[in-house]
């Protein structure tokens, strides 16, 4: 009787452990909302289209700003559980709708107002990798 109810004790035991383990791993990541996750891969794609804009016509500290903001946004999304397929493309078919404007002060401002507010430290990160683009 004693090791049937050791084991039965030992079966509670390996379920509970899978359970949490499954239950860290489901909150390691994918905590973005769809509405967020939607708005950041458009933000890509504006940031993308910042660097089709022709040198005369936009300043390298945008491009390079552009630059840094595409790569702390992606891999934000890629951390949050985003798909690479999804968002390589929702960044193209916004990249299709931007290409060949001209730079949008605006959008740029809202998008990165974006990415500040939903990536903890991104402003920094994104000025400290700026500076190493040049």
């Amino acid at each position: 009787k004693k090791s049937c109810s050791n084991s039965l004790l030992m079966r509670k035991i390996v379920i509970l452990f899978f359970l949490l383990v499954y239950h860290a791993n489901a909150f390691a990541g994918g905590h973005i909302t769809q509405a967020d996750k939607e708005e950041a891969i458009k933000c890509l794609g504006h940031y993308t289209a910042i660097t089709f804009i022709p040198a005369n016509e936009v300043e390298a500290i945008q491009i390079e700003y552009a630059l840094a903001s595409f790569k702390i946004a992606k891999a934000y999304l890629l951390n949050e559980k985003v798909k690479e397929d999804e968002i390589n493309k929702g960044t193209i078919e916004e990249l299709d709708k931007l290409i060949g404007k001209p730079f949008n002060t605006a959008r740029n401002d809202e998008c990165n107002s974006f990415i500040y507010k939903l990536i903890p430290g991104s402003k920094a990160d994104i000025e400290k990798l700026r500076g190493t683009l040049k």
